[in-house]
């Protein structure tokens, strides 16, 4: 999403959404936020941060339509309620140099006392979130990186960059000149928010008029005129819907007319939002026919290798059964000359009674040390490649033709182009591997008890065991060598005391109340426990170091949270 297009979607959204109250709160994914401002007719606001997609703007599609598992029990969702929960929003702004906007709230604390928050909204390419404050201080991060800062501050300008309503004609052209006199590299490497659309846009006028006129007549359609919002696509936007697999696809969306898009089919909107949410339907659409697509390839092209492995395995051994004839008439031939036989030290030597001439041969011994047994080991061998012979033959050809399938599905894949044809063949292809079912068991509960010296143990109200350390070695105990990388490790913040883990073998998405109670533990067992509140830094055991050198008790964090909590033993004490 570039800045020209958000900053149109945020204009027409501000009339709309000012003075709504926020309702529910949906986390789609690691990325993607669904509002609810209660509008009449029904639509959210979809924010995604996800820097292959970045978009904001309303749909009619509820959270069940635009995720498989939509949810309003993460983190993040928890803490906005908290501090946004029924709060009114006051306005909407973006920054104007950067594709940032700012929902201004009005909510209430606990103590019935009107605060001013904002939910920040940056969709900035790689380092795209959302991010919940109140002054400059952070309340919540939709996206945890490695950024602990507690403060906020907004992106600066960018210093190599220039406002294009401030760029006289001479500038613009010396640095048309700069790009050897190419307008569009001009525009997209030095002015505010001209992305490539933008950009060429600009080199087409620049043909019908001075390059300073061009500049001013596409600037007066972004931000003086009416919007005339369309969608650019090949083939027509029907087609697509019909065919969103289909190799070409080409799709822009703007707040204006773009004339030098004139070659593909123009589908014009009442309004921006009503655009979006087609535009980015579509993309979501095409974006999951491709994975749903890609994973059928995947799982089929396994199989298949699997099975050309197979078949090249059975001819093979089929091929090394081919001496089972031989073997049968040594071990005849040693039969007929039992009496006769010479030991020598290449083998036995008898007469071959197969042959007219009746010549002598040698047959190797085996490193057996009579005729008989010799003859024993070599009908042995026979059994075994006629046997062997059989059972492959048998095989042969249902793997073949197993192969032939597997290439046609694969074939024929690769020309489905709708979503009606692909689903069948998903359905229809099972997993890859599947997996036994692991037995149900309650979060962070072990099914047999397991001794653990050193540590007080605890499960908290959804069922997820806590352990405390009790000495400075046995918290590197438990943190070292019990703890395992995806459970959730607690520690006072500049305090001494105990290191705590939160064990969840189910790698499941830890509730807030299991983290505060958790935390509550840390913060009782730590030199702080008569504080009132006390931080408590967090993060899954993964980002837990201890590097050589370090005192018993002392680790390093790569990556942590905070929580501020009460010092308490508030859960179920396990003996």
């Amino acid at each position: 999403m570039d800045l020209f297009l958000l900053q149109a979607i945020a204009k027409e959204l501000e009339p709309l959404l000012a003075g709504h109250r926020l309702g529910k709160i949906v986390q789609l994914n690691t990325t993607d936020l669904a509002l609810d401002f209660r509008l009449r007719d029904g639509r959210w606001l979809v924010i995604s941060t996800d820097p292959a997609r970045l978009a904001l703007y309303l749909t009619s599609r509820q959270p069940k339509q635009l995720s498989d598992e939509p949810r309003t029990d993460t983190g993040f969702v928890a803490l906005a309620k908290k501090y946004l929960g029924s709060a009114r929003l006051l306005a909407m702004e973006t920054l104007g140099y950067d594709r940032v906007v700012n929902f201004d709230f009005e909510a209430e604390d606990d103590d019935n006392q009107i605060k001013r928050r904002k939910l920040v909204v940056l969709l900035t390419g790689r380092t795209a979130n959302v991010v919940l404050t109140e002054g400059n201080q952070i309340l919540a991060r939709l996206r945890e990186g490695e950024e602990s800062s507690t403060e906020f501050s907004e992106p600066l300008p960018p210093a190599d960059k220039l406002d294009p309503f401030q760029c006289s004609a001479a500038q613009l052209y010396d640095l048309i000149a700069e790009s050897d006199g190419n307008i569009a590299t001009a525009a997209q490497k030095h002015f505010i928010g001209f992305s490539p659309a933008y950009a060429r846009e600009l080199a087409y006028r620049a043909q019908f008029s001075e390059p300073e006129l061009a500049l001013q007549n596409l600037l007066a359609d972004l931000f003086e005129a009416n919007p005339v919002p369309a969608i650019y696509s090949a083939p027509a936007i029907e087609a697509l819907k019909q065919e969103i697999g289909r190799d070409e696809f080409s799709l822009t969306l703007s707040p204006i007319e773009l004339r030098h898009l004139f070659a593909l089919e123009q589908s014009s909107f009442a309004s921006i939002n009503e655009a979006a949410d087609i535009y980015f339907t579509l993309l979501e659409n095409r974006r999951r026919f491709q994975a749903g697509k890609q994973k059928l390839v995947s799982q089929l092209g396994a199989k298949l290798k699997k099975q050309r492995t197979l078949l090249a395995n059975l001819e093979r051994e089929l091929a090394g059964f081919a001496s089972g004839e031989k073997h049968q008439r040594w071990g005849e031939l040693l039969l007929a000359n039992l009496h006769q036989a010479i030991k020598t030290d290449a083998g036995f030597a008898v007469t071959d009674f197969y042959d007219e001439a009746q010549a002598t041969i040698t047959i190797p011994s085996a490193d057996k040390p009579t005729a008989q047994d010799a003859a024993e080991h070599y009908f042995k061998l026979a059994r075994k490649a006629k046997n062997g012979q059989a059972a492959i033959s048998a095989r042969l050809p249902e793997v073949k033709k197993e192969v032939v399938s597997l290439e046609t599905k694969l074939a024929q894949v690769s020309e489905v182009t709708r979503a009606e044809d692909l689903k069948p063949l998903l359905e229809a292809s099972g997993p890859a591997s599947p997996t036994p079912a692991k037995p149900k068991t309650q979060p962070g509960k072990k099914t047999k008890e397991e001794k653990i010296s050193g540590v007080r143990r605890y499960r908290s109200t959804d069922g997820y065991e806590i352990l405390v350390g009790r000495t400075d070695r046995d918290n590197d105990n438990l943190t070292l060598r019990v703890a395992k990388s995806y459970d959730l490790w607690f520690h006072a913040a500049d305090y001494p005391g105990s290191h705590v883990v939160l064990r969840n073998p189910q790698r499941r998405e830890v509730s807030p109340r299991a983290i505060t109670e958790a935390a509550e533990l840390a913060a009782k067992f730590s030199s702080a426990r008569n504080n009132a509140k006390v931080a408590v830094n967090y993060c899954e055991k993964k980002f837990v170091t201890k590097p050589k050198g370090f005192a018993p008790g002392q680790v390093r964090l790569a990556s942590f949270k905070t929580v501020m909590v009460e010092p308490k033993e508030a859960v179920e004490r396990l003996l």
